[in-house]
C-alpha cells in the first residue's frame, strides 16, 4: 500500500483533502511489554528493510514466527486439498447419478463448497488470515499483487477537451476518486495521473505492452476493490452522466477460486471439475513453496546461532533484562547445544507456535 501520496494540480480527489496526510502521519501504537517496548510487526519488518541490528533473541522470534506462520498456512492447504479431492469425487458422481440422487449430491457440493471457502477466511495467525480467496498462501515477507484491467477505457480516441474522470468504490476508503485528464495528454501521462489518483487506494497504474491500462493492487486488497467500481466521465475516456459498473478483468486467465465453483448443471459441474484440478495443482505448487520457506527458516537459524555469540543474561543501565542466551562452558561445543535444543523441544511437545509464544516478551 501506498503511504504517502504524491499531489499534483492536474489530480483531484473528492473528500477531505488533509485525510491523506493525516493517514500517512500515523505511527504504529507500541504494546507494552513485559521486559522491554515490544516491536509490532510491522516495525520488526520496517527494522528488516533499515538494515540496523537487532539482538538475537529479536533475529530469533522473527524466524520462528515466520517459520510458525508457513506452518499454518502449510496445515490451512492440506486442509483445502482434502476438500477439493471431496469435491472433486463427489461432482464426477453427480453427473452421472441418477435424477433422485442428484439433488442429494448437490447438496453435499454446496455444503464442501462452503467448507473451502469458509476455510479461506478463517485459517488465521495471529489474527490474520493464511490463504487469500484463490487459496494462495500469505506469506511473510512476500509480496504478492493482483493485476487487472478495466474494460471500457477508451484513451485512444480523439480527444478535443479535458476530462474529469472519476472512480467510485463499493468497499474500503476513500470511496471515491478522480483524475483531471488533458486532451493533449498520451497514454503514458494518464497512467501516471491516474497512478497518483489512485494511491490512496493502493492501486498501481501503467501501460501494458499493447498501450492499455494496467491496474496492480495487492492481493489481500483485490477481494475488496472487485467488489465493486463504478465510473464517470466526460464522454471521451469514460461514459457522461450517472455512473456505470466497471468491468474489472483479472489478467491471470486461469485464476479461480472456491466461491466461483459452480454445480447446478452438468456444463457447470463440468468447468468446475476443471476448476478444481487447477486447484489442486495450485495447492501443491504452494505446498513446495512453503517448504522452500521452512527451509530458509532453518537455513537463518542456524545462521544465527552460528554468528551470534553467546552471551549471559545480565541487567542493563535502564535496569531492563537484556535478553541473550547463556554463554556455552569451555568443554561443551556449540554442536552438542544445537542437538541437544530440537531434543528438548520434542520431550516437551514444543510446537513453533510454542516457541514464538515463549520468546515474545
Amino acid at each position: 500500500m501506498v503511504n504517502q501520496i504524491s499531489s499534483s494540480p492536474n489530480t483531484l480527489r473528492s473528500g477531505d483533502s488533509t485525510q491523506p496526510e493525516r493517514i500517512a502521519q500515523q505511527q504504529p501504537v507500541a504494546a507494552v511489554s513485559r521486559v522491554s517496548e515490544k516491536k509490532s510487526r510491522q516495525e520488526q519488518q520496517q527494522s528488516n528493510l533499515t538494515g540496523k541490528p537487532r539482538s538475537l533473541l529479536t533475529q530469533t522470534t522473527l524466524a520462528h514466527n515466520q517459520a510458525a506462520q508457513a506452518q499454518t498456512a502449510q496445515k490451512a492447504l492440506r486442509d483445502a486439498s482434502e476438500l477439493l479431492n471431496q469435491l472433486r469425487q463427489v461432482a464426477r458422481r453427480s453427473l452421472s447419478s441418477q435424477e433422485g440422487k442428484r439433488d442429494q449430491l448437490q447438496q453435499s457440493l454446496h455444503q464442501l463448497k462452503g467448507k473451502l471457502a469458509k476455510l479461506t477466511r478463517e485459517a488465521k495467525y495471529q489474527g490474520e488470515p493464511v490463504l487469500h480467496h484463490d487459496l494462495t498462501p500469505r506469506l511473510e515477507g512476500v509480496q504478492q499483487t493482483e493485476q487487472f484491467g478495466i474494460k471500457g477505457l477508451r484513451l485512444n480516441t480523439l480527444r478535443n477537451q479535458d476530462e474529469i474522470v472519476r472512480f467510485q468504490f463499493e468497499s474500503g476508503s476513500p470511496s471515491s476518486v478522480r483524475a483531471l485528464i488533458e486532451s493533449d495528454e498520451n497514454n503514458h501521462e494518464i497512467a501516471n495521473k491516474l497512478d497518483r489518483a489512485l494511491a490512496p487506494r493502493g492501486i498501481q497504474v501503467g501501460v501494458d505492452k499493447f498501450g492499455d491500462m494496467a491496474f496492480t493492487v495487492d492481493k489481500a486488497e483485490w477481494v475488496n476493490i472487485r467488489k465493486g467500481v463504478w465510473v464517470s466521465g466526460g464522454g471521451q475516456i469514460l461514459p457522461s452522466g450517472n455512473p456505470i459498473k466497471a468491468r474489472l478483468e483479472s489478467h491471470d486467465k486461469q485464476a479461480t477460486e472456491p466461491e466461483a465453483l459452480e454445480f447446478s448443471k452438468p456444463q457447470q459441474s463440468r468447468k468446475a471439475l476443471a476448476d478444481i484440478e487447477r486447484m489442486l495443482q495450485k495447492v501443491q505448487q504452494a505446498l513446495s513453496q512453503i517448504d522452500k520457506v521452512q527451509q530458509q527458516v532453518g537455513a537463518d537459524l542456524e545462521r544465527i546461532v552460528r554468528t551470534n555469540s553467546l552471551k549471559s543474561g545480565i541487567i542493563n543501565q535502564q535496569g531492563e533484562i537484556d535478553a541473550s542466551w547463556m554463554d556455552a562452558p569451555q568443554d561443551v561445543s556449540l554442536q552438542l547445544i544445537e542437538n541437544a535444543v530440537p531434543t528438548l523441544l520434542a520431550q516437551a511437545n514444543a510446537t513453533r507456535h510454542n516457541v514464538v509464544a515463549l520468546l515474545e516478551p
